[in-house]
């Protein structure tokens, strides 16, 4: 399944924001959704629906590695393994649902 550019966009932005971001961010809400919100502000309301409609395809096939899929697609350079993938796509949508 080929990426949509909103995953391209989300997965450079995560990058970068991770040097803007207090170090744990991946352990609190709060930045997480900085890194979310800062997507949205740069991409726009569609492209959150466009990456959440690809997180909810991926995230619904349990055979799929995700974390290759991050490796080999992603514009970070920041690796991630499956678990962390998954993680991540499930907490970007429980934030995207929290916005409706």
């Amino acid at each position: 399944m080929t990426p949509p550019k909103s995953f391209y966009d989300f997965t450079l932005q995560f990058h970068q924001d991770l040097d803007v971001v207090h170090p744990g961010w991946a352990e609190t809400p709060d930045g997480r959704n900085q890194i979310y919100e800062d997507f949205r502000q740069g991409y726009g309301d569609q492209a959150v629906r466009e990456l959440a409609t690809f997180c909810e395809k991926l995230l619904a096939d349990k055979e799929i590695d995700l974390g290759s899929l991050w490796f080999k697609e992603s514009k970070a350079d920041w690796v991630i393994q499956d678990e962390g993938v998954r993680f991540l796509f499930n907490d970007f949508l429980r934030w995207k649902t929290s916005l409706s």
